[in-house]
């Protein structure tokens, strides 16, 4: 238990209110609904279910958990893949919640004429920012005034913070102050709103959740990224979740202090159903797909993986010139873990003394590409390679693939 969790049970309701204590559900990045274009068609289905049931687990987690707000920073839908039955989902998750939900649509859901946002009621506890400039929802029974912003195309060049500060609106000494923003701290020239960390700390608020990338980053000062609840892409490795902040005036409660000298602790929850991993295994030697998949079988019945793991295994060594490795039989039907992505970066075992001396047309064919085989340009030697275990397995009368 941290010492944030330590003091949020010494302290009742009307205590903790007393004390400006408010806890903080950090989350976006969800993107209910995304394609899975890169998985078979029952796999994606099932990794939409996943990511159903990550967005179920949140909710219920605020709902037991004594969350006094939930912030979610864009990209809860896939906008152009949502589904009448996900935004029902959500509709349906959100009215069981007795906190306020603000939300700052991103570059995946933008609050548009044609999008979810203008569309669809929500209930009366969820609260949306609607226009591509700053603004604010007070919640005086909080103590909380949210700022923030939506997109309102795919693209937002300007940033909405220039210039702005807390202290530039009225009343602002009297809240604990918060940004729930869609926004873009790594590229000064990002066309997905570009914001600098300069700005952010000028801006004075006590806690800044931000979303759009997807990895969890932390800046200290009380301006972090949740990252995504549940990862999609191999770049987004490990288990992934939300962040719950406590922003208090109280001494007993330790953490990060704000410009204002409120503590703000920030803590990680895992909310996803499957993670991303990868991994290496050499195979020297394999001799065709079947041996292959065996080494393989072997490897992952006695690996760290379980069903909960998308893994891309990258084989290296060197195998038969003859072989050709076949990627969608060998990630058929792994066992333990969910799916399997083979990355092939194995060699061709060679004699390249007898090759060269080789009077017939395997030995000419092996003179071809001996230049590319030894390139400096790792694309080019892994075309060349597979070239010529093709070529080898034809010119022997094998089949391609198993």
């Amino acid at each position: 238990m941290t010492c944030a969790e330590s003091a949020e049970l010494l302290f009742s309701d009307s205590e903790r209110n007393s004390y400006a204590m408010v806890r903080i559900f950090h989350t976006g990045d969800v993107h209910l609904d995304s394609a899975f274009s890169n998985f078979s068609p029952s796999h994606a289905e099932a990794r939409r279910r996943d990511l159903r049931a990550t967005f179920t687990s949140m909710t219920l987690y605020a709902q037991t958990q004594n969350i006094d707000i939930m912030l979610i920073a864009g990209d809860l839908f896939e906008d152009s893949f949502a589904t009448r039955e996900t935004i029902d989902l959500v509709k349906r998750e959100f009215a069981k919640l007795k906190c306020p939900v603000v939300i700052s649509p991103g570059n995946h859901d933008p609050y548009s004429e044609s999008g979810i946002w203008k569309s669809v009621s929500f209930s009366d506890n969820v609260y949306v920012f609607d226009s591509d400039e700053l603004s604010y929802f007070d919640f005086p029974d909080l103590g909380v005034r949210v700022f923030g912003w939506s997109f309102t195309s795919k693209r937002m060049e300007v940033s909405p913070l220039t210039g702005k500060s807390v202290r530039d609106f009225e009343g602002g000494e009297n809240y604990i102050n918060l940004l729930c923003a869609h926004c873009d701290l790594t590229s000064p020239i990002s066309k997905d709103c570009p914001v600098t960390l300069q700005e952010l700390k000028g801006f004075g608020a006590d806690y800044c959740a931000l979303g759009h990338i997807h990895n969890p980053t932390d800046y200290g000062d009380g301006i972090a990224y949740c990252g995504c609840p549940e990862g999609r892409a191999f770049d987004e490795k490990g288990p992934k979740g939300a962040l719950v902040v406590t922003v208090s005036d109280n001494d007993a409660v330790f953490g990060q202090s704000s410009d204002s000298g409120r503590r703000i602790t920030v803590r990680k929850e895992r909310f996803s159903k499957r993670r991303y991993e990868e991994d290496i295994l050499r195979v020297d030697g394999a001799a065709s797909n079947g041996e292959l998949r065996d080494m393989i079988s072997s490897y992952l019945t006695s690996s760290k993986f379980g069903d909960d793991t998308i893994l891309r295994l990258t084989l290296t060594g060197e195998i038969s010139p003859s072989f050709v490795l076949s990627s969608p039989y060998l990630e058929s039907e792994p066992p333990r873990i969910f799916a399997l992505k083979i990355l092939d970066k194995t060699t061709p075992a060679l004699d390249i003394d007898a090759l060269r001396a080789d009077p017939t047309l395997k030995g000419e064919f092996f003179r071809q590409l001996e230049d590319k085989l030894t390139s400096n340009d790792p694309d080019t030697r892994a075309v060349a390679a597979l070239a010529l275990r093709a070529g080898l397995a034809a010119l022997a009368g094998e089949a391609v693939t198993e």
